[in-house]
């Protein structure tokens, strides 16, 4: 056998490895939520301190992430995700042990950063050493793997929370975190051939911008949106938005790749993943209150309506990775987004006594929807970049992605309170999805501007690419 082939082996190998562990990662990562009424009842809090949880949860998922891409490229990808288990250890136990409320949203918080470092590695790897229809279905599998996993999540915490406690659920999440580690051990390290210089005046702005943004729902909802508290937070986020760009254009290696973020390979699959994961996430926390303080049902049940949202989201990206070589990103895209709006329209149309079996077949197409796209999302992202400097485009990518997902969180929050406000909780889940909506129909106003052809899976004119040729970042860096 020759060398390339070699070293082809040997990064499928460590790309199954990197898989398997994001599997166990995002598992763990996907557990809390059934937990949350009985964590906030643990400490005699009301719902709206969930929002609490939701920021420490947020800030680790978003604010070190760049810091995270910049390790990757400086010391290789098999760091960052060690130190993803690592932390997915520490925080599970902190919450699991926690003595008071706060200690609790630290360890969430530890938890964020074992989530921010396992959900791009898959896609960075593959995006660095992978081309052709090989790219697109190590895309669409590792987006299966990661979503699988939180398939799982929800129901197996809401049976332990159910018969055990919630602290028996993080207990078992360190577990799977530690799985998580010894699967990682066995991932090929990737020598980098010239570390680069930390940014850290970047680093700084962005977790200054990150905190800024996410607070701004906090406060609202603690002090409601007429008190002005959350004013300052707005401040904060603009003028750290402005003194970021100005300091990322002067560096030579910035911790947020700006140069590469003004590509439209870039800028309009983000966009779009924006507004649709706005909707995805807070749909999600939404039905978690909805079903369990509304309609009065178990943590089960709402463990099961996750698992829909996440196996419908995990199966359709698996089968946008086999396929997108063979249809328009564009086609699928909006496909992707039509599903997707499918399944928020049905919970314009929820009461109180609504069915599981309506929310189930609701929540599968809000999955699949999402779950269709995501790979040509990917592939698009990835598909101009650099190779040294795919783990930062990635990681770029992934913490706006994630900074959406964590405000539509906190906005589903804040929306259902508001909503409820006079009495009318049912009314609140209808008017929540109303907004959604609105997200929705703003993303279609982009799609037009997304390519039909992506470079590096497609081949087109502007795209002359040899599948069978080993990828470049093969053939410069060395695998021990």
């Amino acid at each position: 056998m020759n060398e390339a082939a070699l070293k082809d082996q040997s990064i499928n190998r460590g790309f199954l490895f990197i898989s398997f562990g994001a599997f166990f990662i995002m598992l763990s990562l996907a557990t809390h939520l059934p937990a949350y009424p009985h964590m906030l009842a643990e400490f005699n809090l009301t719902p709206g301190y969930a929002v609490w949880m939701q920021l420490g949860l947020a800030i680790g998922l978003t604010g070190f992430q760049p810091l995270l891409g910049w390790i990757g490229d400086s010391f290789g990808l098999k760091i960052v995700i060690l130190i993803g288990g690592m932390f997915m250890v520490i925080g599970s136990l902190l919450v699991a042990f926690s003595f008071s409320f706060w200690v609790l949203v630290l360890g969430l918080f530890f938890k964020g950063i074992s989530g921010a470092a396992i959900a791009p590695s898959g896609i960075a790897y593959a995006g660095k050493f992978m081309v052709g229809t090989q790219r697109a279905k190590a895309i669409g599998t590792f987006a299966a793997f990661i979503t699988i996993g939180a398939v799982f999540g929800p129901v197996i915490s809401g049976m332990i929370v159910d018969t055990a406690n919630w602290q028996a659920s993080f207990i078992f999440t360190a577990i799977l975190g530690g799985l998580g580690i010894a699967l990682f051990a066995f991932v090929p390290h990737v020598k980098v051939q010239a570390r680069k210089k930390l940014d850290v005046l970047g680093l700084i702005f962005v977790i200054a911008l990150l905190l800024g943004l996410l607070t701004i729902p906090t406060f609202i909802n603690s002090f409601g949106i007429e008190s002005g508290m959350w004013i300052p937070s707005l401040l904060v986020f603009v003028t750290a938005l402005i003194i970021l760009i100005f300091v990322e254009k002067k560096q030579k290696a910035p911790l947020l790749d700006l140069e590469y973020v003004a590509n439209r390979n870039f800028w309009v699959p983000t966009t779009i993943a924006v507004f649709i994961f706005l909707g995805y996430s807070g749909v999600m926390y939404l039905l978690t209150f909805f079903v369990q303080s509304v309609q009065g049902k178990a943590a089960t049940t709402v463990g099961f309506l996750q698992m829909a949202v996440f196996l419908g989201t995990s199966v359709a990206a698996y089968l946008s990775g086999r396929i997108m070589k063979k249809l328009s990103a564009r086609l699928v895209i909006g496909s992707g987004i039509l599903v997707f709006s499918s399944g928020i329209i049905m919970l314009n149309f929820v009461t109180l006594t609504t069915s599981f079996t309506y929310l189930f077949i609701a929540m599968s197409l809000v999955g699949i929807g999402v779950g269709f796209q995501t790979p040509v999302v990917k592939g698009l992202v990835v598909s101009k970049a650099s190779t040294e400097r795919m783990n930062v485009v990635t990681f770029t990518n992934t913490v706006i992605e994630n900074l959406a997902q964590r405000m539509g969180a906190s906005l589903a929050l804040v929306a259902f309170s508001i909503f409820s406000a006079s009495g009318n909780n049912v009314g609140a889940i209808v008017n929540t999805s109303w907004v959604i909506m609105g997200f929705i129909v703003i993303a279609l106003f982009f799609l037009p501007l997304i390519p039909r052809a992506i470079p590096g899976i497609h081949t087109s004119e502007d795209d002359l690419i040899d599948t069978n040729v080993v990828p470049k970042a093969l053939q410069t860096e060395e695998i021990k």
